[in-house]
C-alpha cells in the first residue's frame, strides 16, 4: 500500500522566508524549520489564484445546470 501523501516532502509556504519550506507541525501551528516562523499552506498570490480557480469552476458547473 503506497500512500497518497508523503510527510517528508510537504512544504507550506514561509512569509519570513518567503519560499515554500519544509516545516514542522505541533497540534495546532506549523513553523517553518529553517527560521522558526508560523508557516500557512499557500502564498498570498497562490492562495488568490487557487480561490479564482474554484470560483471559475462553480461558475462553470452553474452554467450547465441551467442549460
Amino acid at each position: 500500500m503506497n500512500p497518497s501523501v508523503n510527510y517528508y516532502n510537504s512544504k507550506k509556504y514561509c512569509p519570513s522566508c518567503r519560499e515554500y519550506v519544509r516545516f514542522l507541525q505541533s497540534m495546532d501551528e506549523s513553523f517553518c524549520v529553517a527560521c522558526g516562523s508560523k508557516v500557512r499552506l499557500f502564498s498570498t498570490a497562490d492562495r488568490q489564484a487557487f480561490l479564482d480557480g474554484l470560483k471559475a469552476d462553480k461558475e462553470t458547473r452553474k452554467n450547465k445546470r441551467v442549460s
